[in-house]
């Protein structure tokens, strides 16, 4: 079982749809986007690819028709897409139940906590705002973008970073997301994987992946970590400085 003492020594997460609950509103700003620019909406498929990989997806949502104005409308969807969702994490996206819970208990027993995003580094504080309300960003060591690793998940490059930052084996670490792209990337970096089933990609299709272990959400993973822990005692393990924290953020 992976959610043990002495197996759990560092915990790193996805963001949208593992800790803040993005999906539909993600949903709903593609199609105010694609409304904006008089493109047809794009396959629900192509949707959940946007949120696991990033805007690189909107080159395959042009229609065949229009395939000759691609950079133009990519463009376009990214100016409109930036506008749109200004004040969306702010207002409309919420932290899942357990986050808060989970991030005390990991931080009081100096278990470094990671955030791995295909956020641009340029937005990242926009999409930290629910986390950033509960002061919870202050209890994760390292933050990776999209920009700070040469591939993007599924390839493992931005989860080894996250390991680096943090100077942990991969071996070491377990990964939580909610996405196929997400436990792929884990299980390339050599990580164990906790798919949870509150985002993107449901209980078949992340099963087809094999993770480590399957999850309805962070609370039953808080839940059932806590379990483990004495409430009062922490592990006893040297904490991350606050300036080794602002150096991987």
């Amino acid at each position: 079982m992976t959610l043990q003492p002495g197996i759990v020594k560092c915990m790193m997460f996805d963001l949208d749809g593992t800790l803040i609950d993005s999906i539909p509103p993600y949903f709903r700003l593609l199609e105010a986007i694609f409304d904006a620019i008089g493109l047809p909406q794009p396959a629900v498929a192509l949707k959940k690819e946007f949120i696991g990989i990033g805007p690189s997806v909107f080159t395959k949502m042009i229609p065949p028709e229009r395939k000759h104005e691609t950079d133009a409308l990519v463009r376009s969807c990214m100016r409109v897409g930036r506008q749109l969702s200004q004040n969306m994490f702010r207002d409309a996206v919420s932290v899942f139940p357990g986050v808060g819970e989970l991030f005390d208990l990991l931080w009081f027993h100096g278990i470094p906590i990671a955030i791995v995003s295909t956020t641009e580094r340029q937005f990242i504080e926009r999409k930290l705002q629910p986390l950033a309300k509960m002061n919870l960003v202050e209890k994760v060591a390292a933050i990776v973008a999209i920009e700070d690793a040469p591939r993007r998940k599924p390839a493992p490059d931005p989860l080894l970073v996250g390991a680096r930052r943090l100077s942990m084996d991969p071996a070491a670490c377990v990964y939580v997301g909610d996405s196929c792209v997400d436990i792929r990337a884990g299980k390339a970096a050599g990580m164990q994987t906790i798919a949870v089933l509150s985002g993107v990609d449901d209980r078949d299709a992340l099963a087809q992946e094999k993770p480590t272990e399957m999850s309805d959400g962070v609370l039953d993973i808080w839940q059932r970590l806590s379990a483990f822990f004495s409430p009062s005692t922490p592990m006893p393990k040297e904490s991350t400085t606050h300036e080794q924290k602002k150096k991987n953020v």
